[in-house]
């Protein structure tokens, strides 16, 4: 496992349903559970920035990470 899950995103991301994502690990749980066998471009995009930033831990792809799942769930309404 990567060594850096459970470092906070750059800014927590807030769905609708009330829910927070805080932390990398919280967006792997949550990617997880609602794109399993999800193969779209946007999708994988995303999940490579988010195993990335867990690779890391860095600021740059913490950031980078944080703002490609904005757009997701903003595209896909979560937000």
């Amino acid at each position: 496992m990567a060594p850096h899950w459970e470092t906070p995103l750059s800014e927590p991301l807030t769905l609708r349903s009330g829910d927070t994502l805080l932390t990398l690990l919280d967006v792997g749980q949550f990617l997880r559970s609602n794109f399993h066998g999800t193969r779209t471009p946007p999708v994988q995009s995303t999940i490579e920035l988010v195993l990335r930033a867990a690779e890391t831990g860095a600021d740059a792809d913490r950031r980078a990470a944080t703002e490609r799942l904005s757009l997701l769930l903003k595209f896909n309404r979560w937000i």
